[in-house]
């Protein structure tokens, strides 16, 4: 009976020792080391390395990365500036980036420079061999870029700067090829992987910085700051300068600031941002960042996310600037963990991230608006939006077209926020509203850093709700429901 139990107890352990072995490891993450500094005339000096690692299936030659400074230049073929918002974007007049990459290594051996794309828009880069799937090989480029003076992401202002998407990154591979896109003028015309990230920025002391990531160090000298900072998962990385004013508060352990320099009521926009953090944490799953900032900006549009950071334009005052800052917040859970590509289908971060600012409305005290006065002023201008179209003779309401296939920014709006918030309280009236949560809440957890296509999302209501949803999902997708006045 002894023998017999040692030999069990032998297998038992062989077994646990094979399964040890060839256990899948953890796919590492590609990394980021910027080194940047922000010259009084706005000039970036910067060099970048990236430890790239083929997560793909297949052996590389090449890595394309996006140069997305570069469609702020003189003679871009696509402007991120929409035609109709020109005198808003350059209120001192045109202002255009100058992009110089300088050098390419990698592995330590100098490469040529090839600038390619649709619109002079990637960065591509000979690897000089191949590397296997789960390979890494480090790619090292030297730029400077003179900023545009211009109210949008990537530009300054009068009181702020804003480096964002200002370096190259590496496009994410699907299909058999890089994903290229170029930077189109409606919605977000981006798309990222999660990545780990240090960063080295020096800026003019006048300015305070907000970011991505967490402060590891700070040195302030006479005429330059020098800003330490380290981000890890996140899939990409910004930052807002400016002569901020700061006001900081908990939620939960999450560090939540909000910066400023005009807002006559910071202490009510900082508890937004702190009540945002906490309701869609208790709504979704739990925020996975230490700090999150809001930052008031020069910017054209409402706001724009980042991880851990959100942009906030100091055009919008009060019940607006609560709404955009609910917005962008939401986005940290529907863009910022959980990914997607954003020019592809633009509906599975924006549409959530506007239905879980009504959703919001439901939890919180204190906030003029409310979840019934949303979704009716959303019902409302969509049924006028279909009217007006209708009497037209024209309309193309389907929301699964990529970004630059709309019109203009109205039609992309009413498409993907407006329409696609409809489309998440029909899903939340046919479920429930405690298999709609639950759902959300899988979603969330199963697609943590990861890029979710919508089967990942329909896939997690239905098996919540234990109901089929595609058909719904689709009618409301391809363009089939449409809301008339029955006056």
């Amino acid at each position: 009976m002894r023998k017999k139990l040692i030999a069990v107890l032998f297998v038992a352990a062989a077994l646990l020792t094979l399964c040890a072995c060839s256990a899948p490891e953890k796919t590492r993450s590609t990394k980021y080391d910027i080194t940047a500094s922000l010259s009084e005339d706005n000039v970036l000096t910067a060099s970048v390395l990236c430890d790239y690692v083929n997560n793909t299936d297949v052996p590389l030659k090449e890595i394309w990365f996006h140069l997305y400074p570069n469609a702020y230049r003189d003679g871009a073929k696509y402007s991120p500036i929409p035609k109709d918002r020109t005198t808003e974007a350059y209120p001192n007049g045109k202002s255009y980036s100058v992009l110089n990459v300088e050098k390419v290594n990698v592995n330590g051996k100098d490469t040529d420079v090839v600038i390619s794309g649709e619109d002079e828009n990637i960065l591509a880069v000979s690897l000089g061999k191949t590397i296997d799937p789960g390979d890494s090989i480090k790619i090292a480029v030297d730029y400077n870029v003179k900023l545009p003076n211009v109210r949008h992401r990537f530009g300054y202002t009068d009181k702020s700067v804003n480096l964002a998407n200002f370096y190259p990154i590496a496009c994410v591979y699907r299909d058999g090829a890089f994903v290229a896109d170029p930077y189109y003028s409606t919605g977000d015309p981006f798309f990222s992987e999660c990545a780990d990230y240090n960063v080295k920025l020096t800026v003019p002391s006048k300015y305070e910085c907000a970011f991505t990531g967490e402060l590891t160090e700070k040195t302030k000298g006479e005429d330059t700051s020098v800003y330490n900072i380290k981000a890890a998962d996140v899939r990409d990385f910004a930052a807002v300068l400016g002569e901020y004013r700061k006001v900081s508060g908990l939620s939960g352990s999450t560090i939540v600031n909000y910066m400023y320099y005009t807002d006559t009521d910071p202490e009510k926009s900082l508890k937004t941002a702190i009540d945002s953090v906490r309701i869609f944490g208790e709504l979704f799953g739990a925020y996975p960042y230490k700090e999150y900032t809001v930052v008031q900006t020069g910017f054209l549009q409402g706001g724009m996310e980042y991880p851990q950071l959100s942009m906030v334009s100091d055009n919008f005052v009060g019940d607006a600037r609560n709404d955009v800052i609910i917005h962008e917040t939401a986005h940290q859970w529907w863009y910022g963990v959980v990914g997607n590509n954003e020019v592809k289908n633009a509906w599975m971060d924006e549409a959530l991230a506007e239905y879980s600012t009504m959703m919001f409305y439901e939890h919180a005290e204190g906030y003029n608006y409310t979840f019934d006065k949303k979704r009716a002023d959303a019902l409302g201008a969509y049924m006028l939006y279909c009217e007006a179209y209708k009497n037209n003779g024209a309309g193309d309401t389907s929301m699964t077209r990529p970004v630059n296939e709309y019109a203009d920014e109205t039609e992309y709006s009413y498409m993907i926020y407006v329409k696609g918030a409809l489309m998440f309280d029909d899903i939340r009236n046919t479920t429930g509203t405690n298999a709609f949560i639950s759902g959300l809440k899988r979603y969330y957890s199963e697609n943590k850093y990861k890029i979710a296509e919508p089967q990942h999302l329909i896939g997690a209501m239905e098996k919540a709700s234990k109901r089929q949803l595609s058909p719904l999902f689709e009618s409301w997708l391809d363009g089939n429901v449409k809301l008339y006045s029955t006056n």
